[in-house]
């Protein structure tokens, strides 16, 4: 019996689909609408229906007052519509926040949809003709689809893609029907037709400044996030959730927000029991006096929740990626929070991919980043197009499409925020000379001037070494003992359990997990979607591969198992 998982999310469609699939839902005049909203920023959030037109916005927006306007009486959603009506690029790349959402405009017969700078909040859609869908979840989608006869069909690019890299390099679903609006992007679909257009791009484009400035603006401009993010919760009385480990990005969130005087703060962690991310958040944590949770994931139940987390996940990353993320956040209270403070991709913002100056802003290539090596796919160069250089392509693959889609699985619990990926940040950070951000130089240097206690505990990425320049050496001597002891295991063939999640090494001790893996694959490798070709790749994968490779090949066995059986 598949396991019941209710899912958080939006859909609206034109009038011509039916939607009663999804359950009790609003009949708009010009299109049709099903929410199952978190709800956690009602205020934030915009429903209008009026003779002209249709609004709709999910998420939250920290600058609602710079959108007031006569036009709008002075309201937020109303002022939102006109500007979103006058002119879309400007008016997304005013807001800031996490957001998605679509216009109506009934005088046009035209609809735009619409993704925040960074796709905080992911948003698909489905065109042909006078029929269209766009939603936050592609379950939804593929239902709708289902229950009006639209033809819909496997995705063997997304497959390879998922088998390879374990998260999407494009718009693409496992669906080919849906896509995924990227990142700064919205569509404007009308008259049979779909045109996107990009309101924003990341760039990496260097300014002149000294060493002392770019430190002064990185404080400043992560100060300023922080204080968007937090002050969120705080107008609607929420407590602050703040991820917490050992490494640097999530320490400087909670650690910043506690120094600006945000010291409400539930910290969680979760890792193996005894590893360096649990010994060090535990101190940081007891020290800042701040609430403390910990989710020791030695049980390995979350390897069970294949199917839980592609539907969550919209099946665009691996689904074991978030390890007991998930789990933790399903274990307690989300109704006291509202966005869960994340790290995420920091140490790629605020350092970079690669310490070579000439590779990092040479022509974006592809074959980087990706979980598997096992599989040689070659994919079309024209993936890289739009992206100005290997490091943003970077962190729109690797980071956004690819780490950042645990947010869409947090999502159904909390909302979700980075400072390190709010907008302006992003703006000021890539104007700083790759001089100073490589190696970790202006990242060490900031936390030394500006927040030295911060630097007063191991870091798990130099093996508990402090980032400091001055343990430099403790950091080479800890390294040196973590490959000295990679070497044993792979010379007396031990699995190494020296990490936040040695899965190898739990595997191996659990014939349970290894008779569900087997089950699971036995039972969907025979899916008649998958040409031979696809299905030998992904026995080969299950088959040969460590276990991040066997979950690559579940993660695309049970979203062919969701969509096509």
């Amino acid at each position: 019996m598949r396991e019941k998982i209710e899912l958080k999310g939006w859909l609206a469609a034109s009038r011509n689909m039916k939607i009663t699939c999804l359950g009790e839902y609003m009949d708009l005049g010009v299109c049709v609408q099903y929410q199952n909203l978190l709800n956690k920023f009602p205020q934030d959030q915009i429903f209008l229906s009026y003779v002209d037109q249709v609004c709709f916005l999910d998420g939250y927006v920290y600058n609602k007052e710079e959108f007031l306007c006569p036009e709008g009486f002075g309201q937020w959603q109303e002022s939102f519509a006109c500007s979103l009506r006058k002119d879309p690029a400007s008016h997304f790349r005013r807001l800031r926040g996490a957001f998605c959402g679509y216009f109506y405009d009934k005088e046009t017969g035209r609809v735009t949809a619409y993704t925040d700078h960074v796709s905080n909040k992911a948003l698909y859609y489905y065109v042909d003709g006078d029929r269209w869908i766009v939603s936050d979840c592609v379950y939804y989608m593929v239902q709708v689809m289902h229950a009006n006869s639209v033809a819909y069909h496997w995705n063997r690019k997304a497959a390879q893609y998922m088998l390879s890299y374990g998260y999407m390099l494009d718009d693409s679903t496992l669906v080919e029907e849906i896509h995924r609006l990227l990142p700064g992007c919205f569509i404007t679909i009308g008259n049979g037709c779909a045109a996107l257009e990009r309101y924003y791009t990341i760039s990496n484009q260097e300014q002149p400044m000294s060493e002392e400035e770019a430190v002064a603006k990185v404080d400043s401009a992560f100060r300023e996030a922080v204080r968007r993010e937090f002050e969120k919760d705080r107008e609607y009385g929420y407590q602050h959730l703040a991820d917490l480990s050992g490494g640097l990005d999530s320490r400087m969130v909670s650690w910043v927000a506690h120094d600006m005087g945000y010291v409400d703060q539930m910290n969680i962690a979760y890792s193996r029991s005894g590893y360096l991310d649990e010994k060090i958040s535990r101190r940081i944590a007891y020290d800042l006096r701040h609430e403390y949770l910990f989710k020791q994931l030695d049980d390995i139940r979350w390897m069970y929740d294949v199917e839980r987390i592609v539907r969550q996940n919209n099946g665009a990353a691996l689904y074991s990626g978030i390890t007991g993320g998930e789990r933790l956040l399903r274990a307690i209270n989300t109704d006291r929070f509202g966005i869960e403070h994340t790290g995420m991709i920091g140490d790629a913002v605020l350092s970079t991919f690669y310490q070579d100056r000439s590779f990092n802003y040479g022509k974006p290539q592809l074959g980087l980043h990706r979980y598997s090596e096992r599989l040689a796919y070659d994919f079309d160069e024209a993936i890289t197009k739009d992206c100005q250089n290997q490091e943003m392509f970077a962190i729109y693959t690797r980071g956004i499409m690819g780490a950042q889609s645990s947010y869409m699985i947090r999502q159904h619990y909390v909302e979700t925020a980075s400072p390190f990926m709010d907008v302006d940040f992003l703006d000021t950070v890539f104007s700083i000379p790759f001089t100073f951000r490589s190696g970790h130089r202006l990242y060490l240097r900031w936390i030394k001037e500006k927040y030295p206690k911060a630097s007063d505990y191991g870091w798990e990425k130099w093996g508990g070494a402090k980032p400091r320049e001055s343990h430099v050496i403790w950091r080479k001597v800890r390294t040196t003992e973590k490959l000295a002891e990679q070497a044993v295991c792979s010379l007396f063939h031990r699995k190494n359990r020296n990490s936040m999640n040695p899965v190898d090494a739990w595997y191996e001790g659990d014939m349970e997990l290894q008779r569900y893996f087997a089950s699971y694959y036995e039972s969907h490798i025979g899916n008649p979607v998958f040409d031979e070709a696809i299905r030998k790749d992904i026995s080969v994968m299950f088959h040969q591969g460590t276990v991040t490779e066997k979950c690559m090949a579940l993660t695309v066995l049970a979203e062919a198992n969701q969509y096509f059986v």
